[in-house]
């Protein structure tokens, strides 16, 4: 008689979803603050824990243009400056950036275009050579202080971007524990 042994893997992977509040107008500047820090409430199995970036889809409701932005993970829910005006940011905040992700406009699959969903823009990052990929996030602040389950989310623009609607950008991380 053998013995046998089964690892059971659950939930060894998550994906969540934010849909940030951006302003439809202006148009936003490169380096505008695209929208407040959104938060991830539970991305964390437990206070003070961590865990992978794995992948990062980005919907763009508006099919007009493909945008380049960089999506900042950080422990803070401090704002990186004001909405729809340059990111202005204290040394203090930026300590609690985890992880950077840029999007370009390479990234994009237009909407409209060959292969792609007519009514949106999409994009899907997973590639561990690209800027944050495969980061970990800890829900705790630099100096190991602040433990949380949560996670904050805030977007800089990377050229001029025109937004048609308050929730045109629909964010999904995925994560792995």
């Amino acid at each position: 008689m053998g013995f046998k042994r089964e690892v059971v893997v659950r939930d060894r992977y998550k994906l969540f979803t934010i849909i940030p509040t951006v302003q439809a107008t202006p148009d936003y500047a490169a380096g505008d603050v695209l929208f407040a820090p959104t938060e991830i409430s539970n991305i964390f199995s437990e206070v003070g824990a961590s865990c992978i970036l794995k992948s990062i889809t980005i919907i763009d409701k508006q099919i007009v243009a493909t945008h380049a932005f960089t999506l900042y993970f950080t422990n803070s829910s401090t704002a990186l400056g004001t909405i729809n005006a340059t990111a202005d940011v204290s040394v203090g905040t930026l300590e609690e950036v985890q992880a950077t992700i840029p999007i370009v406009d390479g990234d994009w699959i237009a909407g409209g275009g060959a292969g792609s969903v007519d009514l949106a823009n999409v994009c899907t990052i997973t590639n561990p050579a690209v800027d944050g990929i495969g980061s970990v996030l800890q829900g705790s602040n630099w100096a190991g202080g602040n433990l949380t389950r949560g996670i904050h989310v805030v977007g800089i623009a990377g050229e001029t971007m025109n937004v048609a609607s308050t929730s045109d950008l629909i964010i999904k991380i995925g994560v792995e524990y």
